[in-house]
């Protein structure tokens, strides 16, 4: 199966943002990206211009990093498509000002596997878009021609490199000039290329050495995509997890959590198989109609629980007692086929690690090769069990159970768990199913509910709601302080949203056709009366959904914008609908901000 890919409005806002940031910059092109020809003062400007149409908090200067002046911060909820945005930003950069160098830093090979399969996957989709394709490679020391390529094509030339190949070991290769090289140092090449950089995961690059790393390739900016910044310098774009559940871009979550008092350990851990497995069961069984496969992941606390070298079959005691309680539960298929581990696979011995270092080269994830063959029918593997190969970097739209066999810590946090089954499912076809029914992602854990959400209040500044699967009814997140209520001027906050609606939705004259005996013809439709607003149920309910506000308040919204303002949503209703529920979103976050 090939995932379809569409232009998707909450992934072309943070491209926009950035793109808006850069206002007023030539394009020029050449074998270096040109250098920035507007001052920090325009820069700042366009920085907090893109700020306040997003209601974000106005940066009070550009903050430095990494020797570089311009440092902006997208956050995006996992599973809503950040690579596929930043790659998407890539060719908007390049048409708009001409920049075609690239560097795409990763903090380990997990992520940098999936990030040079995601540059494959879209290189149609793109080429359709904008005519042409990103030239792409992973730099591996062994194969320094490519730089040469990098510094010298046309078009866009991307690099993809894990921190560890400059900040690590591997450092000197980079920093050292080689025979094989022509006595170049590798870093002065891409430094004179004066790359932008894009860093996925961030928060994993901020230590000293690290940063001190980036400003060896002379970055003329720095673009940081991250769910979880530790950091933030100048924030242009927010997609936070409420706000991706609102608007229907990630499954919900729902918590079953599993306690024995009294049992064992490895009692618990059996029962929580059980569920895993039955759970799965009845998704295959509710999705069936919709030929959508479904898998389950398992994150185990050791691999020699799952994969035991010392026993002649090689199995551990997690692949036992699946197997055992898959036969019981009647599931199609032999156990033995249904189920498999995704860990490092050491090259030299064959055999899976649980690796203390899991960006050695010497060790390449199974998963990351052949993922997409996961979500075909004909593959058996509906069960995946992974120690920490799959704690980032990897996730598969179509997981919907996700059970924790180990003890929440600091080494996999709840949200890097999580976040590996948001991903809205898909159908065979590769297209998305946004039926919200249909996408519910089961956490099963050894924690009480009322534990294991209290873990995400922590980790998510914003959480998103979660059910308590056991009680089968909504279950809010704890709230660790009292929460401050804001009450808001209605009246101001509907007529800002108006003048904002008018500013800023694109107008759309209505058409109608006409058939005569003459032929075929467009002609301009009249504007639909007031009343006609009473028909857009669905939509105020679509709204309310992504906006947080009542139906009142956003029907008072929508009857007051102008004729063509409100002719997008008979254009096209899903644009309408996303780019309404931003700017709607905008204002009602100014308005909060005016009253804390």
């Amino acid at each position: 199966m090939r995932l379809r890919y569409a232009v998707q409005p909450h992934q072309t806002e943070p491209v926009d943002a950035i793109v808006a940031a850069f206002a007023g910059q030539p394009h020029l092109s050449g074998p270096a990206n040109a250098p920035l020809r507007i001052g920090a003062d325009r820069l700042l400007a366009n920085v907090r211009a893109v700020q306040a149409e997003r209601g974000l908090p106005a940066s009070a200067t550009l903050v430095p990093s990494a020797g570089c002046p311009v440092n902006l911060d997208v956050e995006m909820e996992t599973g809503t498509g950040k690579t596929y945005a930043y790659i998407k930003t890539i060719f908007e950069l390049h048409r708009a000002y001409g920049w075609g160098r690239f560097v795409v830093v990763v903090p380990g090979l997990a992520i940098r596997e999936g990030v040079d399969r995601a540059f494959a996957q879209t290189a149609e989709h793109f080429m359709a878009a904008y005519g042409r394709k990103a030239r792409f490679f992973v730099y591996r020391s062994r194969h320094l021609h490519r730089l040469e390529s990098f510094a010298s094509g046309p078009g866009i030339n991307v690099m993809i490199i894990n921190m560890q190949s400059f900040t690590g070991a591997e450092r000197r290769r980079i920093h050292t000039e080689r025979d094989d090289f022509q006595s170049r140092r590798p870093i002065d090449v891409l430094a004179g290329t004066r790359p932008i950089l894009v860093l996925d995961e961030p928060q994993r690059m901020e230590g000293g050495r690290t940063l001190d790393a980036l400003a060896s390739f002379r970055p003329i900016a720095i673009l940081r995509w991250s769910a979880t910044h530790r950091v933030v310098r100048n924030l242009v774009h927010r997609l936070d997890a409420p706000d991706a559940h609102r608007r229907g871009l990630v499954k919900r979550i729902a918590v079953h959590g599993v306690t024995a008092p009294g049992r064992s350990e490895t009692q618990l851990r059996r029962i929580q198989i059980r569920e895993a497995v039955r759970a799965h069961l009845e998704r295959e069984e509710r999705l069936r109609p919709y030929r959508v496969k479904v898998l389950s992941l398992f994150f185990i606390d050791a691999v020699a629980r799952y994969r035991d070298y010392a026993r002649p079959d090689g199995k551990g005691d997690y692949a036992r007692v699946f197997e055992d309680e898959y036969r019981r539960a009647g599931g199609a298929g032999a156990p033995e086929a249904v189920h498999r581990g995704y860990f490092s696979v050491d090259r030299r011995t064959g055999r899976l690690t649980d690796p203390a270092a899991p960006d050695d080269e010497d060790a390449i994830d199974l998963i990351l090769r052949d993922r997409e063959r996961l979500l075909s029918p004909d593959e058996p593997v509906r069960f995946l069990f992974s120690h920490s190969a799959l704690r980032e970097g990897w996730d598969n739209p179509n997981v919907f159970v996700i059970c924790l066999l180990k003890r929440g810590d600091s080494t996999i946090s709840r949200r890097q768990e999580v976040g590996r089954g948001l991903r809205l499912a898909v159908g065979p076809d590769g297209e998305r199913l946004t039926d919200p029914a249909l996408n519910e992602l089961l956490v099963i854990t050894p924690e009480t509910y009322r534990d294991f959400v209290a873990g995400l209040q922590r980790e998510f500044p914003r959480p998103p709601a979660v059910r308590d699967a056991r009680r089968d009814r909504p279950g809010p997140v704890p709230q660790p302080e009292p929460t401050r209520l804001i009450t808001l001027d209605s009246a101001a906050l509907v007529t800002a949203c108006v003048a904002a609606l008018d500013a800023h939705l694109p107008a759309v004259p209505a058409r109608r056709t006409v058939t005569t005996a003459a032929g075929t013809r467009d002609g301009a439709v009249e504007p639909a009366p007031a009343g006609a607003h009473d028909l857009l149920g669905d939509l105020l309910g679509d709204l309310a959904g992504a906006t947080g506000l009542t139906r009142r308040t956003l029907a008072a919204v929508l009857t007051a914008i102008t004729p063509a303002a409100f002719a997008g949503f008979a254009h096209d209703p899903r644009a309408f609908l996303a780019e309404a529920a931003r700017i709607i979103t905008t204002q009602r976050r100014l308005a909060e901000r005016a009253h804390r």
